[in-house]
């Protein structure tokens, strides 16, 4: 309704005749009137919560005209579907949550705090990921330490193809591992196979791991090829590779900063 200009701003209550002419103010800045836009964009202090988020998502960008505008160019700034889903359910928390500390302060004289605003814009949105995509790794605290979970995240269910399998250098060796999971979580099984640059087999293990999610389950399979290579004096002092399907799993092994922490004992153990 905001975006198309029919909410009960103070200035349209003014127009209708139901405030006086000189209660038009927004209630939190006091300065200018409170119409749409005003309220979700031009005010200075709303626009912190807007700023917060950006930033948070390491983006840069202008202060558009209108609400319209800023929602019309909001599902541009990211590129994947699921981030697409999720940058519009942001959009929404971010201007409800607006909506909702408004009447907090004129109706109940709250004083506006937009870091505690920021935490629960983050938290809602986390929920309601997980609610459509019970795969998503990240906690609200994840999420709130970096936004990068967030912006690269995928569901490796829907990206695993087919291909040939690539021998490693000589004298290196190369682990494929892999694990899934029936339903999200599910009963899980891991797997791997360690080869030579002859494409010699060299070792196997298969297990059930209990109820995970593939996520997991694959991030299992990495670390049980790192401890089984940990513990063959053979491989001590050489070159390994360990292959797997999972873009996720491969993004938290490589950056630190994306490891979500409900998982740090497992990424301890690697």
């Amino acid at each position: 309704m905001a975006i198309i200009n029919k909410i009960n701003t103070r200035s349209m209550l003014v127009k209708r005749g139901i405030l006086d002419t000189s209660a038009p103010n927004c209630p939190i800045c006091l300065v200018e009137e409170e119409m749409v836009d005003h309220l979700f964009i031009h005010c200075y202090k709303h626009w912190l919560i807007w700023s917060k988020i950006i930033n948070w998502c390491g983006l840069a960008w202008c202060c558009p005209r209108n609400l319209a505008n800023l929602f019309s160019q909001w599902d541009s700034l990211v590129y994947e579907k699921f981030q697409k889903k999720a940058w519009v359910m942001l959009f929404f928390f971010v201007a409800w949550s607006m909506w909702l500390l408004r009447n907090d302060v004129i109706f109940k004289q709250k004083i506006p705090n937009y870091d505690t605003l920021f935490f629960l814009i983050v938290t809602w949105l986390c929920l309601w990921l997980k609610a459509i995509e019970p795969d998503f790794p990240y906690s609200s605290s994840d999420l709130l330490r970096f936004a990068e979970g967030l912006i690269r995240w995928t569901n490796s269910q829907t990206l695993r193809t087919g291909v040939m399998w690539s021998p490693p250098m000589t004298n290196r060796f190369k682990w494929n591992v892999d694990g899934s999971s029936i339903e999200k979580p599910g009963p899980s099984r891991i797997g791997g196979v360690l080869r030579n640059h002859h494409g010699i087999l060299l070792g196997i293990f298969s297990l059930l791991v209990g109820i995970l999610d593939s996520n997991v389950a694959e991030l299992r399979a990495v670390v049980k090829a790192i401890e089984l290579s940990a513990s063959n004096c053979f491989l001590h002092h050489k070159y390994i590779i360990i292959e797997s399907d999972s873009a996720n799993v491969i993004s938290w092994m490589n950056n630190l900063h994306n490891r979500p922490w409900i998982h740090h004992k497992l990424f301890s153990s690697a």
